[in-house]
């Protein structure tokens, strides 16, 4: 059985960007980081450099940030399909979500207005990093507790 998850991995094409984009934008902090060749065979690309960013957010969460130095990501950003197979999504509960979309966009993600929904018990929106990948923003305006606010 799981023991625990200690974090969980984003693959980004500019490290920077996406570093600066989940610290100054969304409120994360920076953790340990690192440059090794270690996980390219583990990664089925072997001499691969890799760039690693963990970061935290206050209430516990913790990512990876990684990309591969030299080597240009396979696929490109969005448009993708909601429904693909294994595509991640963040879901953030926010105060403001106006205000939270905003900086979204201010440090380089984007807004899907298209997905602004009132689902009765609170206001939600799809954003995306820099990479595309999805970013769902729900602000609670009524007493339902679906979603807890200390656990996420």
């Amino acid at each position: 059985m799981i023991k625990s998850f200690p974090h969980f991995g984003i693959y980004v094409a500019d490290i920077a960007l996406s570093t600066r984009f989940y610290i100054e934008g969304l409120g994360f902090e920076a953790q340990e980081n690192g440059r090794t060749d270690v996980p390219g065979p583990l990664l089925e690309m072997p001499g691969a450099m890799v760039r690693t960013q963990f970061i935290r957010h206050e209430q516990g969460m913790r990512m990876e940030l990684w990309t591969v130095e030299d080597r240009p990501p396979a696929g490109g950003a969005d448009p993708r399909p909601a429904n693909l197979p294994g595509r991640p999504h963040l879901c953030f509960v926010v105060d403001d979500l106006e205000q939270v979309a905003a900086r979204v966009v201010e440090f380089g993600g984007s807004r899907l207005d298209g997905t602004l929904s009132d689902l009765g018990y609170g206001k939600l929106i799809f954003c995306a990093d820099p990479d595309g990948t999805r970013i769902e923003l729900v602000q609670i305006t009524s007493g339902w507790t679906g979603y807890d606010q200390q656990q996420g």
